[in-house]
Formats: structure tokens, C-alpha cells, sequence
């Protein structure tokens, strides 16, 4: 019998316990707590790539019995069969050893710093209370004592006045278990920038950053109680001061190409992955899952996104014996919880920017500096190059590990996979649907077709064109009307409240016309449209759209409408683009 998916299961020993598949990344625990030298250890993944589930791995092998300290039943039982328990030295040195503080941030989310605050003091409070035995313990003096009630005293973790029970909370924590357990214990903090990431985006950034900085400092700086702390994240957001002097601090980001064992300590390899879809009877569909999930690089390693690999898995491995013609590889990445960084930026990237966006949409690279310490502070001036770094390090993006650049700082960034590609042609469709400067050029310029009136077309298709990212199917060796095509088609599909029928690419007459729409408003309009595209921008545009219009007569393309006694007015459009500017030429034929 095949065993379970955890899907969106995050604790190891849950996943063992309930007997789920697991990819065995236990050798990261050596790696990180043995082989690297380094007091505090920053490893930066993008989201779904299992970073809790690593940290919850590291907490269950490390974390000592606290009713019996020195029992290690426990991670026998979970790590039997492990690559980890076959290094019998290791683990009777590390294994259940530590006394350890283990928190996630991923839960302060909220819109404003007054609920984010009494959130982290929650936090801070409910961790403190998995540690009661400390309030009786007989190793601590009695000022001590009242140094853990403080911790487990909610109302003084949100009292605003005296911040330092909260900014101080783990180091007082650290000193405490050390003195009951004469071990100094280790700190895992899971999603560490999340709080930084969603106060920059709901304006209350820099009442985070005074508070969160000194959380940090006190937690990593001067904790002298501290054996190893451990942080994840999306993000290296050092320029916040947030780890100001920390100079043990050793920062693993998917751009460092050091050490092996790192960076494949995260996600899964393609090894990996093969082992999976081999368990699960899906060898025949390694292409399918390669285009649609593979393609990430860290480091010099190449990696799969986790979630992605066992959600495929999950979704088909029944219709392996029932039908598999409905095997497909679904979208999952879009549907997780994550940053609003496209929605972010959209309506602010300029023209020449919305070249590099299209060039991802059609599978191209583009070289752009990424930040390597980006400061969540200066996203609200929309610089592009953050943009960049923001995709790269979330995920949307990923690297050549092989170009080589004159440039400090640059790489040449393209979208890994065909699960993103369709991420992003979703974002920027949901973005033309609801930004109200492109909702308002849309309409105007349906509404301009509808009454003829070609410099309203004009004006309002020169402003769309600014900003506009296609969303087409582009094949890079088709004609480059094709362009256009899909822009315009993208563009109407949004008008669905003025227009009752649109036909792209439609037989009649003696040819295809290329777009019709019928008014919805006046059924008794019909707009054909002819487009045309010229990369010469001293060619005369005019010239070329009244030949587009001269095009739809010779051809008759509106001869049947011309006939039909329901149709009131055959409206015909000459359209002539060049890059980001277009001409349009307009006859009323009936």
C-alpha cells in the first residue's frame, strides 16, 4: 500500500506518525549544526519550498525531553531509518540535546501595527507558557522566577510603555533555560521578515522596524545564553539595521553558490523528485512535471518546488488506474498563501519596463541587478530593479547560474517554469480587470469604436500601450501582428459589459477579418477591425492604417453585415502599431 501525502502537513514527526511519504533531507541537520561554524545562520528559500517543515525537522531531532532529559525515545522512533540516525556520533551528541525556542512569524499578517503587536505578543506569551516548569524551577533565584512571569503575563507583553518585556523576551527566555538546564539552547525562528514584508505593505513600516530591530538585536547580538539560532525567510532584509553589528551572522540565499549541502538542504533535487514519481507509479510523466515545476536554481544546484512535486502527485495517483487522460499538471504555487508583490508594482512600471515583463511572458531571460539585501522600506518608491529582486527571491523568478556579468550585481533572471508563467498571465489579467486607470481606458476606447469616433480609439490605445503587458499565447517566430492581436483580444475580453459578441481571426467575405465586436448597448452596431504593425517609425502610420481599412473593403469582409437589415451601422478601423504608439484610421460603411 502506497503511502499518504501530508499536503500542507509542516511538523516532521506528524508526517512520520501518520506513516506520509518523506523525502529524506535529514542530512541538513549535520550540515547546519556540525559543519556550519556560524552562531546564526540566515537561509532565505521562496515560499512552498518546505522551509517550516526543515525548521520543524531541526526542533524535533534537537529539542531534549523536558520530563526527562537524556530520554531520546522519541527521535528514535521518528528518525529510525533516516540518513541522519546512521551517524551514530552525531546523535549522541546532538540529538535530543538541547533545550530549544522554536517560533514562527508567519501569522502576523494583520493590516495595522496595533493588531501586529498584541500578535507578536501572543506569540511570545504562548511560547513562553510551553515552558512552565521554569516558574518552580529550583535552579532559578527567585528574581528570576519573576522574570518568567513577566514573559507569561500577557498584559505586560502588550503593555506600549515598557517594550522591552517584549523586545527582550527571548534573550530573557535564552538565559532562563540555560540556567535550569546549565545547556545553552538553541533559537529557531521560522518566516522572520514576514512581519517587516506586511507592514511595509499596510503603511505602518517603520513602527515594525522599532520595534522588531531591538527584538532582533537582543535576540542575536547580545544573547550571551545563545548556543545557534536559526532563521528563515524570503528575504535578506539587513539594510532595516534589523541585524545592525550582528557579525556572526551567516546569510545562505538562493543566489550562493559556496556549498552544495546548503543549497540543496531545501526542496527537492531532480533525484529527488524522480524518487517520488517513480513511488508513485508517474515515470511515464517526468517531462509534464519538468515543465510545469521544474527549473529553479540555488546556488548552482538545481532544485523543484516540494509543494508543487507532492500536490501533483497527490491530485493524479488515483486516476493512474482509473483514467488517465484526466492526469494534469494543476496550478498549486498560485493558490498558496504569499506576497502581493505583482499587484504591488504594476500600476507603476513604466513603459520600457513593460518590455522586460513581456519578454518573461515569452520565455526570454532578462539581466537586471537584484539587491541582495533588499530593504522593504524603499518598495513604496516601485524602483524596477526591486521589482526584479522581489520576484527572484519569492520565487517568480529564477536565475543562470552560469551567466557572467562585468556588472556587480547583475543576472539574468527568467520565469523557471510553466506553472509560474501562467501565475503571471493570471496576476496581470486580474490586474487589467480591476486597476481602475485601465478599466477606464478600456471603456472609453469601446466605447469610442462603438460611435465611430477614431481619435477617442487612439488616445485611449497610446495610454494602454504604455503600461500594457500581453497575456497572449506568442510564438517568438510569428508575425508580430501577432502581438497586437493578443493585445487587443486582451483588452476586449475586459469589455464584456459593453460588448454582447466578439470573433477574433473570423472567416468572411473573401478572407478573415481579424476582430469584430457587436454593441451590447445598440445591437445594431458592428466594429470590424483591421490591424497592422510596422517596426519602421518613419514609415507613414496613416498611410498604412488607411490600407488596413482599404484591406477590409477589397476583401468584403463587412459585405455581409453590410446586407443584413438588422445590422444599423457597419463601423470599419484601420489600426497601424509601432511599439508603443498607434494610428487609427476609421470609414462608416453603413
Amino acid at each position: 500500500m502506497l503511502k499518504s501525502i501530508g499536503i500542507g502537513a509542516e511538523l516532521f514527526h506528524k508526517l512520520i506518525e501518520n506513516d506520509c511519504y518523506y523525502v529524506d533531507k535529514t542530512p541538513f541537520i549535520r550540515t547546519v549544526f556540525k559543519e556550519n561554524k556560524a552562531d546564526v545562520m540566515l537561509i532565505t528559500r521562496p515560499r512552498r519550498f518546505g522551509k517550516t517543515l526543515t525548521m520543524s525537522t531541526f526542533y524535533d531531532f534537537l529539542s531534549l525531553n523536558i520530563e526527562n532529559p537524556g530520554d531520546v525515545s522519541l527521535q528514535e522512533k521518528w528518525f529510525k531509518g533516516t540518513k541522519i540516525f546512521e551517524d551514530k556520533e552525531f546523535c549522541s551528541k546532538y540529538m535530543g540535546k538541547f533545550p530549544v525556542i522554536f517560533m514562527s512569524f508567519k501569522t502576523i499578517v494583520h493590516q495595522n501595527f496595533n493588531d501586529a503587536y498584541n500578535q507578536f505578543a501572543t506569540l511570545i506569551y504562548r511560547l513562553a507558557l510551553q515552558f512552565e516548569y521554569l516558574a518552580t524551577s529550583k535552579e532559578l533565584s527567585d528574581k528570576q522566577k519573576e522574570q518568567y512571569a513577566c514573559l507569561s503575563n500577557y498584559e505586560k507583553l502588550t503593555d506600549r510603555t515598557n517594550k522591552s518585556y517584549l523586545t527582550g523576551s527571548l534573550q530573557t527566555l535564552s538565559c532562563l533555560l540555560e540556567a535550569h538546564h546549565k545547556i545553552k539552547p538553541i533559537i529557531l525562528i521560522d518566516e522572520y521578515d514576514v512581519p517587516i514584508a506586511k507592514a511595509a505593505y499596510h503603511g505602518y513600516y517603520d513602527e515594525m522596524i522599532d520595534l522588531i530591530s531591538p527584538f532582533y538585536n537582543d535576540t542575536l547580538k547580545t544573547n550571551t545564553y545563545l548556543d545557534r539560532a536559526v532563521l528563515t525567510g524570503c528575504l535578506r532584509a539587513a539594510k532595516e539595521s534589523i541585524f545592525t553589528g550582528l557579525n556572526n551572522l551567516m546569510v545562505c540565499s538562493i543566489l550562493d553558490s559556496g556549498k552544495k549541502d546548503i543549497s540543496q538542504g531545501i526542496g527537492f533535487t531532480k533525484e529527488e523528485t524522480h524518487e517520488v514519481l517513480s513511488y508513485y507509479g508517474f515515470t511515464d510523466y517526468y517531462d509534464e512535471v519538468k515543465n510545469n515545476y521544474d527549473g529553479y536554481h540555488f546556488g548552482t544546484a538545481h532544485m523543484y518546488c516540494p509543494w508543487d512535486v507532492m500536490s501533483f502527485c497527490n491530485d493524479n495517483y488515483e486516476k493512474l488506474s482509473e483514467n488517465k487522460n484526466q492526469i494534469q499538471a494543476g496550478n498549486y504555487w498560485i493558490n498558496t498563501s504569499g506576497n502581493d508583490v505583482i499587484d504591488e508594482f504594476m500600476g507603476f512600471i513604466e513603459p520600457e519596463d513593460v518590455d522586460l515583463m513581456q519578454n518573461l511572458l515569452d520565455g526570454k531571460s532578462i539581466t537586471a541587478e537584484v539587491r541582495a539585501a533588499l530593504c522593504y522600506g524603499d518598495l513604496q518608491n516601485h524602483d524596477i530593479n526591486d521589482f526584479w529582486t522581489l520576484l527572484l527571491y519569492t520565487g517568480y523568478l529564477t536565475f543562470d547560474p552560469a551567466y557572467r556579468s562585468s556588472i556587480k550585481n547583475e543576472y539574468s533572471l527568467y520565469i523557471p517554469n510553466e506553472e509560474i508563467r501562467d501565475c503571471f498571465r493570471d496576476k496581470i489579467l486580474a490586474f487589467f480587470k480591476t486597476n481602475s486607470v485601465m478599466r477606464a481606458s478600456t471603456g472609453e476606447l469601446i466605447k469610442g469604436l462603438f460611435e465611430g469616433d477614431a481619435e477617442k480609439v487612439q488616445d485611449n490605445l497610446n495610454t494602454l500601450l504604455g503600461k500594457y503587458v500581453s497575456i497572449r499565447d506568442f510564438s517568438v517566430n510569428a508575425p508580430k501582428e501577432n502581438y497586437y492581436h493578443g493585445f487587443m483580444n486582451g483588452l476586449l475580453v475586459n469589455g464584456t459589459s459593453l460588448i454582447a459578441e466578439q470573433k477574433s481571426n473570423f472567416e468572411s467575405g473573401n478572407g478573415y477579418i481579424d476582430l469584430i465586436i457587436k454593441s451590447l448597448k445598440n445591437r445594431g452596431v458592428i466594429v470590424i477591425m483591421e490591424l497592422k504593425q510596422t517596426s519602421d517609425e518613419n514609415e507613414d502610420k496613416v498611410l498604412i492604417a488607411q490600407d488596413a481599412v482599404e484591406q477590409i473593403i477589397q476583401k468584403k469582409y463587412a459585405d455581409p453585415y453590410i446586407k443584413r437589415n438588422d445590422i444599423k451601422a457597419v463601423l470599419t478601423y484601420g489600426i497601424c502599431f509601432c511599439k508603443k504608439e498607434c494610428v487609427v484610421v476609421e470609414r462608416k460603411l453603413k
